[in-house]
């Protein structure tokens, strides 16, 4: 499969993608062939720059129009009498209409009424939309993406001086992994923003990958660290082809308790779950004074032990707790689809290099059947695995 992965350490914004891609090796004159097919004036120029002694790309978008504050309704037209493809033009809609539901919200205003002031110019417009064609003149399949740096401090727009990020970008990257080092200046801009929320399949690290080309996009300004989007494409690597995973780091917290009601546990488990953790379990052991109690271990990722923490001391009688970082290493595996004789069921077929090791029926719909069935689960259980193994399952 083919892959890109963004790494934002400079933020994210429409010109840096576009220039990224093009330090990858998009064909600026292909690009402006495909973006013709919008029917609108426009030009494009790219120039090398250095960003803190790194070389990168800037492209420009030319054109020549005053401000212009257009609808959602206005854009969608302008997509639908073009000659662009289906899927870049859905994609290209899909993006807006993110961008403007978040205006929307932001603004407590109804979507079909929000006006796009900087994005609804022309020049935005055709950095959206040379992203998505972008991505899709170099084929690529899938989009992994770094946690993204933002800046912080106040910026000038239409409505007035605001708050960085904006409130939209804000809005945008709900549920994304992202960052500061305090630097005072606007590093995501709604329409990156709206670009790596709408497209971006997975953020975080970057995965197990071989690379083929790696392109920097410049931003206007100048900072402290090189204002540079890295952008690197290739083939993702089979996982087949791997004996072992990396899940990244995690974290172990384990509590001792022997002064609680052990009624509680299944409640703080919950709430734990609920914050991010992976696992939760007790374990019995002897503690001061030979009183039995309980160990209470909680596995999770690294960005949710502060909340993990919280809720460990709130909830639970102690006063301390140990935490140890560990790495995850777990087998490549996939969710494979087989028929049986009681219907269709989900697999997890989990490999060692190229090898079956293990296959796991999925539990709910063994339990749905078993009550359908009026049949013992293991029996469910036993008939999925059978069927599995005379499958050819790869």
């Amino acid at each position: 499969m083919r892959i890109a992965y963004f790494q934002c350490t400079a933020g994210i914004s429409g010109d840096m993608i576009l220039g990224a891609l093009v330090d990858a090796g998009l064909k600026l004159d292909t690009l402006k062939e495909e973006l013709m097919k919008l029917k609108v004036p426009f030009d494009l120029k790219s120039r090398h720059v250095l960003k803190n002694g790194i070389g990168g790309t800037k492209v420009d978008v030319i054109v020549e129009e005053g401000h212009v504050h257009r609808h959602l309704s206005h854009i969608k037209t302008i997509l639908q009498e073009s000659e662009l493809k289906g899927k870049v033009k859905a994609d290209i809609i899909r993006i807006f209409t993110n961008l403007a539901e978040a205006e929307a919200k932001v603004h407590n205003t109804a979507v079909e009424a929000v006006h796009f002031h900087e994005v609804g110019a022309m020049d935005s417009i055709i950095d959206i939309c040379g992203a998505v064609i972008g991505l899709e003149l170099l084929k690529i399949e899938k989009i992994y993406c770094s946690p993204i740096h933002i800046g912080t401090g106040f910026t000038k727009c239409a409505h007035g001086i605001i708050p960085l990020p904006a409130p939209a970008v804000v809005q945008l990257l709900h549920g994304i992994k992202i960052y500061s080092k305090g630097i005072e200046k606007e590093l995501v801009t709604p329409t990156g923003a709206a670009v790596i929320s709408t497209l971006c399949d997975n953020f975080g690290e970057m995965p197990s990958m071989n690379i083929e080309s790696c392109g920097y996009g410049a931003g206007d300004r100048e900072l402290e660290i090189p204002n540079l989007l890295r952008i690197c494409t290739g083939n993702l690597e089979d996982s087949k082809n791997r004996n072992f995973v990396k899940e990244g780091e995690a974290v172990k917290v384990e509590v001792n308790i022997d002064d609680m009601n052990p009624q509680f546990y299944e409640y703080i488990s919950q709430k734990l779950f609920s914050a991010g953790a992976r696992d939760v379990y007790l374990q019995t052991a002897f503690m001061k004074k030979n009183r039995i109690g309980s160990i209470l271990c909680v596995n999770a990722g690294g960005e949710d032990l502060d909340r993990i923490l919280k809720i460990i001391f709130e909830e639970t009688t102690t006063i301390g707790v140990k935490v140890f970082n560990f790495h995850k290493y777990m087998l490549p595996y996939e969710i494979k689809k087989i028929n049986t004789e009681l219907g269709e069921f989900s697999v997890k077929v989990a490999f060692y290099g190229s090898k079956i090791l293990n296959i796991s029926p999925e539990y709910e719909e063994c339990c749905e059947r078993a009550e359908e069935y009026d049949m013992p689960i293991k029996k469910v259980y036993d008939i999925v695995k059978q069927t599995a193994a005379r499958q050819n399952i790869i």
